[in-house]
């Protein structure tokens, strides 16, 4: 039986003005070295109840594990748009 192996995401570098550089790194690699990389968040708010919903972080999460966040945040992968993302 073949093993499963799952491949890390790669997320595009960019400058510091948000320009793409034209490498990709893996996720990783990204956060060790703190190079610039995009990411999207979705907020879902209720307006007829003025709610907005938030979500628990798991606990094994390496940022933040456990805390309350916004409805929906990730990373956006190489070559991916911000749309297709959120």
């Amino acid at each position: 039986m073949a093993e499963s192996v799952v491949q890390e995401e790669h997320l595009d570098v960019l400058t510091m003005t948000g320009q793409k550089t034209g490498i990709t790194k893996p996720r990783s690699e990204v956060h060790r070295v703190g190079d610039y990389h995009r990411t999207v968040n979705a907020w879902i708010f209720a307006e007829s109840t003025q709610e907005l919903l938030l979500q628990r972080r798991a606990d094994f999460k390496d940022s933040w594990p456990g805390m309350w966040d916004i409805s929906s945040a990730g990373h956006i992968s190489a070559g991916d748009s911000s749309l297709i993302s959120a």
